[in-house]
């Protein structure tokens, strides 16, 4: 067999010879990142544990902490007091796109009713290691309440671990809470849904007090017995599966 002699006193050979060591090596460090590169995913479940308040389709941010979609005793956004008296999230979900820390959104298929169940799936990078959830639904038999968590921490879910939360009911402050016919976009009434005007109500974020239906005296409402509820107005189960 014969042997290549290599001249280790050529500066420009040993050059060339680094050069193809180094390539090489940035080679296989960049396919091996791309290969173990894994993105988390999260399964997130809100359950209605309300009597007969239908939820309308649920909002999933996942984010860093520094963003909050509401947050107690502050105005609402406007996003949030469309949601809250709609029961659309679309301009809610643009709010936290808009902002730094967000991370990845998602809205429900439909509304879920009493008793039911809706799950969303999300995925984000692998790098990101502090991870929050918040979420939000309106109960549209209902003025201007929503179920609602906001800024929780998930990112220490390991694959198949999951999280649960019990989610309390809020009163967004934007709109009287009236109960009276043609105020309230649910089932019990299908009337007004967004109204930007907000006056007669408190104009911040509060737990809400309950309905005053029917059944209690006040005559003008359009609510009844069934309408009640009481706090909390959902559970959130959040679940890592990859």
């Amino acid at each position: 067999m014969n042997k290549i002699k290599i001249n280790y006193k050529n500066p420009l050979l040993l050059g060339v010879i680094a050069s193809t060591l180094i390539l090489n090596a940035c080679g296989s460090s960049s396919n091996n990142s791309a290969i173990e590169k894994v993105d988390k995913t999260y399964k997130v479940t809100l359950n209605n544990v309300t009597a007969n308040q239908p939820l309308s389709p649920a909002m999933v941010v996942l984010h860093k902490p520094s963003l909050h979609l509401f947050e107690a005793g502050k105005p609402a956004s406007v996003g949030l007091e469309k949601l809250a008296e709609g029961g659309s999230n679309l301009e809610l979900i643009d709010e936290a796109k808009a902002d730094d820390a967000f991370l990845a959104s998602k809205s429900g298929a439909g509304a879920i009713p009493p008793g039911a169940a809706g799950t969303v799936e999300l995925s984000i990078s692998e790098d990101e290691d502090s991870v929050y959830i918040s979420v939000a639904a309106m109960l549209v038999n209902t003025n201007d309440a929503f179920a609602g968590g906001s800024s929780s921490k998930i990112s220490k879910l390991q694959k198949g671990e999951s999280f649960s939360m019990h989610v309390p009911i809020w009163d967004a402050g934007t709109e009287a809470n009236s109960e009276a016919a043609g105020t309230l976009p649910g089932p019990a009434d299908g009337g007004e849904g967004f109204n930007a005007s907000r006056e007669g109500d408190a104009d911040f974020v509060a737990i809400h007090q309950g309905i005053v239906s029917n059944a209690d005296g006040f005559a003008s409402s359009v609510l009844g017995e069934s309408h009640r509820f009481d706090n909390p107005g959902a559970l959130l189960r959040v679940e890592r599966i990859d």
